[in-house]
């Protein structure tokens, strides 16, 4: 843990970093982080697949998979290694492209249930 510099109305007393290096350092910046690690996305193998995993999600975790998009498309930008870019530019894309999928009805909230990915890679609900 880091004690930051700036304090703000949103500011926490301390940053926490999860172990996958995200760091929070508000309250809301904090939500963030669960957000993040209660989102569980598979692997994307195919367009297909994140189309049809992306149109299950509701309006939160399409916020959280959008964040989680840019850090990726921005990790892969700073990347070196020539073949590390390009596994994470297309990761980053097959997320964008299953945001992208996601449906919302006229009441402004998303019709199908939550899908996830077993250890398998197989989509299943959580029910």
């Amino acid at each position: 843990m880091i004690t930051p510099i700036s304090r703000s109305n949103d500011a926490i007393g301390t940053w926490l970093i999860d172990l996958a290096g995200n760091v929070a350092i508000s309250l809301s910046g904090l939500a963030l982080l669960g957000r993040i690690q209660a989102l569980i996305i598979p692997a994307f193998v195919s367009t297909e697949q994140a189309l049809d995993w992306g149109s299950h999600l509701d309006l939160e975790q399409r916020a959280t998979l959008l964040d989680i998009q840019r850090s990726v498309s921005n990790a892969a930008y700073a990347e070196a290694n020539l073949q590390h870019r390009v596994n994470l530019a297309t990761q980053s894309q097959l997320m964008r492209e299953a945001a992208e999928a996601f449906h919302e009805n006229s009441s402004g909230t998303s019709f199908p249930m939550p899908v996830h990915a077993n250890p398998h890679g197989k989509l299943h609900s959580r029910n």
